[in-house]
């Protein structure tokens, strides 16, 4: 059978004979939710050709189902066949401007109208509509099953585009297509079943707030598995590719599928059940190579951008605690929270643990490392740079090049940006503040003592300055690389601020600031008695060891204590200078 990557027409995929994964079960289901039903999916999750299926199954093409699940559904009386109106928005939206867009829109409505043999009336996309929904009802005598695909690309195509245009083209395509979609409550008399997909649930895109019988199942457990690949069937129903692919990667077969679900695997719609994104499982096996194929499958202007403006970090998404109403109600997309944005974008997606608490966390490596690797776009002075920086990253991981990766740490640091500092040192002026307000209290010592204790939490609040940006900032850097990387992953003693795994290797890495060179090797001796008394690492078998100290005066790494295969190494701000900077002296 071939692989089907790209196709999303029902009719192409079978007539190829093209591996489908039958989803038809959930077709009779979706009726009995409501009369107008909505389902939010990632781009490039199958959206697509599930619509177009359903577009087939409600015009009663029984031949297409003969070995499928909705097959024995539509021989039974319960069954009847209606006209079906099917409009892709994807088709429709463009990045030329609003009268482009109607005008695309007449046409493909027009269309439908040829199609069930009838005349398109009316003098705007919106009459047209309402007159099809009517002429289609009166001449089949039966109401109309609506099918309406990426309902939102419209706008998040103009909001894409709003890197150049005008934001008030934005809000006009939205208050448009807003009231387009009000026709669908108001000619609801010609309506049977109204199913809408899109990527986004946010209320102000058009359908929430013109639609309030409208039933969402994008969350709901019974329809998790609706779009994307379960374990099951993917197992089952590319058995033959992955027994082909683990031969030509010379791999066992459980090897190789425990690596295509830390890539692929991973997307979660109700908390729980787990699936992979279908897109990059059909990629992998057709090309054979583990890349990160969704992400890259779209535009990345607008992320990139949306991380800089926001200055935003990789780290602070892992394993980020949300509301259980979060999933249900994300807000506008003028105002929703960072993380709100990318949950809808499909960088992010749903965790449950068992006590019912909800966090939101990273799909994957692919999704991960995708994301990683913009924030580094942004991060050095080109995307050149920040690509060749993260392949040498991972030929050190894998060969536990201890050296030549503070090179690389100390070159990543040394590439930021101004505005990468500057979003650094507003973090720093913010806690001077509140340095300045501790200091004043610590000339005021407790009544009947001679020690002040604000004097110690002072000292540790100045040591801090600036590492969780520093920290953040090296997180996305091992994760640019595909590295395992937990952030202050928990131990029964305290926490360690990244372990990385990569390649059957194990790294410890503690982080410290100091401000000046001569208190950089003292942090750095002080990171390392950290991990060791705290024993960091400990369940793992011969983890190498990683003490950083980063002067906060330089913006960079000053000094290094790292253990490898039972020894020591110090290295002091002398040291690390003639490292990173070969054949030079601190003179020159």
């Amino acid at each position: 059978m071939e692989l089907p990557a790209g196709i999303q027409d029902f009719d192409k995929l079978l007539a190829k004979s093209g591996v489908y994964v039958d989803k038809t079960k959930y077709f009779p289901m979706l009726p009995k939710k409501g009369s107008v039903v909505f389902c939010a999916r990632p781009r490039r999750f199958g959206k697509s050709l599930t619509v177009s299926a359903m577009e087939a199954f409600y015009s009663g093409r029984k031949e297409l189902f003969k070995s499928l699940a909705a097959g024995e559904f539509m021989n039974s009386p319960e069954f009847t066949p209606k006209p079906v109106i099917h409009l892709d928005m994807s088709r429709i939206a463009n990045s030329e401007g609003l009268e482009v867009l109607k005008e695309r829109l007449s046409l493909r409505l027009e269309s439908i109208a040829k199609r069930h043999k009838i005349a398109a009336r009316g003098a705007n996309p919106g009459s047209i509509f309402s007159c099809l929904m009517e002429d289609i009802h009166a001449a089949f005598s039966q109401r109309i099953i609506l099918l309406i695909d990426e309902y939102d690309a419209p706008v998040i195509r103009f909001i894409q585009k709003e890197l150049t245009c005008d934001h008030r083209l934005v809000e006009d395509t939205r208050e448009y297509m807003r009231d387009f979609y009000s026709l669908i409550k108001a000619d609801d008399e010609h309506l049977d079943f109204v199913f809408i997909t899109g990527i986004s649930k946010f209320s102000g895109m058009g359908v929430f707030s013109a639609l309030n019988n409208l039933v969402d199942i994008s969350t709901e457990p019974e329809f998790a598995a609706f779009m994307g690949l379960t374990q099951e069937e993917l197992e089952v129903n590319f058995a033959p590719y992955i027994k082909a692919t683990a031969q030509k990667m010379r791999m066992d077969e459980n090897e190789l599928l425990d690596h295509i679900r830390d890539y692929y695997d991973g997307f979660s719609f109700d908390g729980e059940t787990r699936v992979y994104n279908p897109f990059s499982t059909l990629l992998f096996f057709s090309k054979g190579a583990f890349k990160k194929y969704w992400p890259w499958s779209g535009s990345n202007t607008f992320i990139r951008k949306f991380l800089k403006d926001k200055k935003l970090t990789v780290e602070e998404f892992s394993g980020l605690r949300i509301s259980s109403d979060f999933a249900d109600s994300p807000g506008e997309i003028g105002s929703t929270p960072p993380a709100g944005f990318l949950y809808q974008a499909g960088y992010l997606t749903l965790r449950k643990d068992n006590l019912g608490s909800y966090s939101l966390d990273y799909p994957n490596f692919e999704v991960r490392a995708a994301l990683s690797a913009l924030f580094l776009d942004n991060c050095f002075a080109s995307e050149t740079q920040a690509m060749e920086a993260v392949l040498n990253l991972g030929d050190c991981l894998a060969a536990g090049d201890v050296l030549k990766m503070i090179v690389l740490f100390w070159r990543m640091y040394a590439g930021l940006t101004y505005q990468d500092h500057k979003a650094a040192m507003a973090v720093k002026m913010s806690l001077d503040v509140l340095a300045g307000i501790v200091q004043a209290e610590a000339e005021k010592p407790p009544e009947g003592t001679d020690k002040n204790p604000n004097q110690s939490y002072l000292e540790t609040m100045r040591q801090q300055l600036g590492e969780s940006f520093y920290r953040s900032v090296l997180y996305a850097f091992l994760c640019g690389a595909e590295a395992e990387v937990s952030a202050e992953k928990h131990s029964s003693v305290g926490r360690a601020d990244l372990e990385v795994k990569y390649k059957g290797l194990i790294y410890i890495i503690e982080l410290k600031t100091a401000r000046g060179s001569g208190k950089a090797v003292k942090a750095a001796r002080d990171g390392m008695a950290q991990i060791q008394t705290r024993d960091y690492g400990g369940a793992d078998e011969k983890p190498i060891l990683i003490s950083l100290a980063v002067n906060l005066e330089k913006s960079n790494i000053e000094a290094c204590v790292f253990k490898k295969n039972g020894k020591t190494a110090v290295l002091d701000s002398q040291e690390v200078f003639r490292l990173t900077h070969p054949g030079e002296t601190e003179s020159d």
